[in-house]
């Protein structure tokens, strides 16, 4: 006879899913019924001991209750098989068993249970010994997400060094400035997964010139200057242009937040077309030991879960910077061979 006392569930386990598992019906009701009463919201009973495996495998449960001197199944041989699939944190067991039977609690335990009580049952007993399974289950839990989450940072990571590698095979064979360009563009968008990116090519001018970007938006005319006219200083006022002169990667975390760079131009073409900018990412394209030929600012970084607009974070930053450098390099070898091009074009001609 189970005599019941008052004891409340956790909040955090109310919805626990626990498996009851007694081939007595009366048995297994009995302790159901207990559970229920503490504030368990998730118990399962059964009975049929074909189903035992099938039940556990159709669906995940934070603990089994399981009774080892059962009228038609050893509880033991029960547990021994379950321990040939689920192991003792993934699914927490405690044995139940009647008094005086040491022997019977100790090849409970040895079988696989993590825990056992005795009959007659004590409920605060049973609370405290279920409470103490489901947090090891919520800890089990909590490493299995920690192992996934690092396994899904490798395997993107593992992706992403892998797109570099292939990134730099393609621009080494290519010979096609506006290929390169565009390559670039929708390699970097890809590799960060933002909603768009956008290149700046510096001219003989002194300025950078929008050269391409991966919407379909037109391009604006204007250039942006790289020395200050009055001072000849270098201009810092926007972002692109700062980001050419001090040679560094830049991230603004919320375009309409910031207030070190002129972003009136942004904000603008936003109103225009409609098309909404947060956060970017403004990387120099610059050559081995060389001068800056351009830059690359990627707009909007993208949550891969939900999709919604995030800073770009730091660790995107090497990333990036590599893809800038093979583009970079790139470029600067076209634009030498162009040179050399026109060099013995006049020298044929002369």
């Amino acid at each position: 006879m189970i005599t019941k006392k008052k004891y409340t569930a956790a909040p955090e386990h109310a919805h626990s899913r626990i498996l009851v598992f007694n081939d007595s019906a009366v048995d297994v009701t009995s302790v159901v019924n207990l559970l229920e009463g503490m504030g368990y919201r998730s118990v399962t009973p059964i009975t049929d001991p074909r189903h035992l495996l099938s039940t556990l495998s159709a669906s995940p449960f934070d603990a089994l209750l399981v009774d080892l001197r059962m009228p038609h199944l050893d509880g033991l041989k029960a547990i021994y098989l379950i321990r040939e699939t689920f192991s003792a944190a993934e699914l927490p067991i405690l044995a139940i068993s009647d008094d005086g039977l040491a022997e019977l609690c100790n090849a409970g335990l040895l079988a696989g249970a993590n825990d056992h009580v005795v009959r007659p049952i004590d409920p605060i007993d049973v609370a405290l010994r279920v409470r103490n399974l489901l947090t090891i289950h919520d800890i089990y839990k909590t490493s299995q997400d920690i192992k996934n989450n690092l396994e899904r940072e490798v395997q993107a990571r593992t992706a992403k060094l892998n797109m570099l590698i292939e990134n730099g095979l393609l621009m080494s064979m290519t010979r096609d400035r506006t290929a390169l360009i565009r390559h670039t563009l929708f390699e970097g968008r890809r590799l960060l997964h933002c909603d768009a990116a956008t290149l700046y090519l510096r001219t003989d001018r002194q300025t950078l010139r929008f050269s391409m970007r991966t919407r379909g938006d037109q391009l604006a005319d204007k250039e942006l200057p790289l020395l200050d006219d009055a001072t000849g200083l270098p201009n810092g006022r926007y972002a692109a242009t700062w980001c050419a002169n001090h040679k560094q990667t830049l991230r603004i975390d919320n375009v309409y937040a910031e207030d070190r760079f002129d972003l009136t131009g942004t904000r603008s073409f936003d109103e225009a077309t409609g098309f909404k900018t947060v956060s970017t990412l403004t990387v120099p394209l610059i050559p081995r030991g060389g001068q800056v030929v351009g830059v690359l600012q990627f707009i909007n970084k993208l949550d891969a879960d939900t999709g919604a607009v995030v800073p770009f974070p730091p660790e995107l930053e090497p990333l990036v910077e590599a893809l800038a450098a093979q583009a970079a390099v790139t470029l600067a070898n076209l634009a030498l061979q162009d040179a050399q091009l026109a060099r013995a074009e006049q020298a044929e001609a002369a």
